[in-house]
């Protein structure tokens, strides 16, 4: 059976080049490995998939300890959606705002978040994609797009044991295609409303022992109607696998991403509207040895280096106070007439990970994994952090997780995690997960965790000010008074999966209560000691002190009604309680900054000859995002795409009609940004 299955897999890969010496020993270590961890032709083919996310091990959905979402390929390609961002739309309990700023997306699990949302991690082929500065994801550049993306793993829940203090709530794991799994080129044009153009093309090639994966692309919208959230983004990739032996493989990408971002302004003086450059470099290496079925260890070396460039200058001291050059020292003791310097977010980071993992197995009922890793977060900016010379954090993590079946009706799911920096004591991260089979495809899930979530270099040294030409300061913006300390969640979770209909139908269901304690928040000082108060009268402050209680319950349905109609149906429920410092900005809204309703549909239908057509639907419920928006009404939304699919010789071309938003409009976000219909026409042609 398991020999059927290995067959099935290296057929549907389709990978020509192989040695045959190379083919022949992959079968039998996957015959051996499926043998002894009990897969089935089922598991491979079925629809309960296999994820990595949840624990670093190779589990059935079924088998995780915290709820997790598969965005697979169809429903990627059923929504028709044209940025990454937005297929988080279709994971229970999530929020997603386009643009708080400069088109950057803010992308949050249960809320209680800013245009920052910076407490999941994010890895993009076992890289990660999480900034060193403010801890968040620069979606626009990752180096992929949409048509890269094989799979979305979305840990709905705690993988701070898995990943450490960067994954908090949560844990998004995105995977691109192999290059055996579409060999040749692939091209991809897209163009609608708001001048919204993405071009890119990937090529892939499989060799004898070396397959590689090269991909380029080009992205550019006006954004929202007055807002200055103009952008241009140019992103090259490179991935690749060379196999140095029958059992050893390295694997590698680096890529490239750049261009201009309107800088949205706030309408101040001080926040111009205007544009800025940025740039983003990494490179990840891994190197893996299979020792032997179910057991193996790799190590893995990433770097990342991201640089914004973002000043400029608002003017002259005496015009800004209205006086004379002469009369500045009157009004400003000590102070002479110069050009007056604005920067939000001017800085270079640099971020170097090094990781170390190896996967242990012992017969069919225990399996674990153990690691270590390092991390060197660096950053400076005068404009951000306050300085031109280097800050910088080193963390260290080692952590296990074991998979243990008591019998076969339960398994036990036990990790944990210690991290420690240079910035504050070292925690444990603990989690503990029994999974229940009540009968074939059907299964209860109960877990607990605790996690902590260590501050990231700007809120520890954050120190946004007004300016004068020679660095001084005239009058501070934001700023961490203290050293903070970590953040701390404590998790309870309930859960089921089912399945029906030979797997045609699936629910899951998990309820939840979440009680985060020493919440870094956004409290305002009107009484902060300046040299002159002009613009905010006194300074934000970044400190510990909030608490906020979630308490809800979430369910996620996919169903296959035939072989043409699929439907997804996302929907998730909050009730908040929140605890905030006296002025602090997220109980200054009169919404929660956690929305009581998300809910998603989605629906596709093929109707034969090529053509095939979608609908979704979205509903946000009134919310907060924190500082930087405020108050945002509820919205629903509307989707549409309708698709045709040509076969021209070996070539595949499908031409796509997509609708956002086929209603009324809405507010993203801000209020600044009204959501308007938008239409845009999407051409993909694969050929070999």
């Amino acid at each position: 059976m398991v020999q059927r299955i290995s067959l099935l897999i290296v057929n549907a890969f389709n990978p020509p080049k192989y040695k045959s010496v190379f083919l022949l020993t992959w079968l039998t270590v996957f015959s051996e490995l499926a043998v002894s961890a009990g897969i089935t032709e089922e598991d491979i083919l079925g629809d309960i998939p296999l994820v990595m996310a949840a624990t670093r091990l190779p589990q059935s959905v079924t088998d995780t300890p915290v709820a997790i979402t598969v965005i697979d390929r169809k429903m990627i390609d059923a929504s028709g959606f044209i940025e990454i961002p937005d297929l988080l739309r279709l994971v229970p309990g999530f929020q997603v705002g386009l643009s708080w700023r400069d088109h950057h997306a803010a992308v949050t699990y249960h809320g209680q978040s800013d245009g920052l949302s910076r407490r999941m991690q994010v890895l993009i082929d076992g890289r990660v994609a999480v900034g060193s500065l403010f801890g968040i994801v620069d979606w626009d550049r990752l180096g992929i797009v949409i048509d890269d993306i094989a799979r979305i793993e979305v840990v709905r829940g705690p993988a701070g044991v898995a990943y450490g203090s960067n994954a908090f709530v949560g844990a998004i794991n995105i995977v691109t295609y192999e290059p055996f799994a579409n060999p040749g080129w692939q091209m991809s044009a897209t163009g609608g409303s708001k001048g919204t153009g993405l071009v890119s093309a990937q090529y892939s090639e499989v060799g004898d022992s070396f397959d590689y994966r090269a991909s380029i692309s080009y992205f550019h919208t006006d954004g929202f109607d007055g807002v200055n959230d103009e952008t241009i983004t140019r992103s090259g990739r490179f991935q690749g696998r060379y196999q140095l032996a029958p059992n050893i493989n390295l694997d590698f990408q680096f890529g490239h991403s750049e261009g201009p971002w309107g800088r949205g302004g706030s309408g101040l003086s001080v926040d111009t509207k205007g544009s800025k450059e940025a740039t983003e470099k990494y490179g990840n290496f891994r190197l893996t040895t299979a020792i032997s079925p179910g057991n193996e260890w790799y190590v893995q070396f990433g770097i990342l280096k991201a640089e914004e460039d973002d000043k400029y200058e608002i003017g002259l001291l005496s015009g800004l106070l209205g006086v004379t050059p002469a009369q500045v020292s009157t009004v400003v003791p000590g102070q002479q007439d110069q050009t007056i310097i604005g920067s939000i977010f001017d800085y270079t980071s640099h971020q170097l990970d090094v990781e170390f993992q190896q996967l242990l197995q012992w017969g069919a009922s225990h399996r674990a994994v153990w690691g270590g890793g390092y991390r060197k977060d660096r950053v400076k900016g005068i404009g951000t952090v306050g300085k031109t010379s280097w800050n910088s954090m080193e963390t260290y993590r080692v952590y296990g997780s074991l998979e243990y079946h008591l019998n076969d009706k339960i398994l036990l799911n036990v990790g944990s995690i210690f991290e420690d920096n240079d910035m504050g004591a070292g925690k444990f991260s603990p989690r503990v997960g029994i999974n229940i089979t009540l009968m074939d495809d059907h299964v209860l899930r109960f877990s607990v965790a605790q996690s902590w979530r260590q501050p990231f270099l700007a809120e520890q040294f954050h120190d946004i000010s007004i300016r004068l030409n020679d660095g001084s300061i005239l009058e501070k913006v934001q700023t961490a008074p203290i050293t903070l300390e970590h953040e701390k969640l404590r998790t309870y979770e309930i859960g089921y999966i089912g399945y029906w209909e030979k797997k045609r139908f699936s629910i899951e269901v998990k309820a939840f209560r979440e009680e985060f304690q020493n919440e870094i928040e956004y409290v305002y000082d009107p009484f902060f000691p300046e040299v002159v108060s002009i613009f905010n009268l006194g300074a934000i402050l970044d400190i510990n002190g909030g608490a906020t209680e979630i308490t809800g319950i979430e369910t996620g349905i996919k169903w296959q009604l035939n072989n043409q109609t699929h439907l997804w149906l996302s929907y998730a429920f909050s009730e908040v309680d929140q605890h905030c410092q006296a002025l602090g900005f997220r109980c200054a809204h009169e919404n929660d900054a956690t929305p009581r309703h998300t809910a998603s549909l989605l629906m596709s239908h093929d109707f034969g000859h090529g053509w095939e057509a979608s609908v979704g639907y979205y509903y946000l419920d009134e919310m907060a995002w924190i500082l930087w928006s405020g108050d945002i009404e509820s919205y629903d939304r509307v989707d549409m795409r309708v698709a045709r699919t040509f076969n021209i010789g070996r070539s595949i071309l499908k031409l796509e009609l997509i609708g956002q938003n086929l209603g009324g409009d809405y507010h993203e976000f801000s209020q600044n940004n009204l959501f308007e219909t938008r239409t845009f026409v999407r051409a993909t042609l694969q050929f070999h």
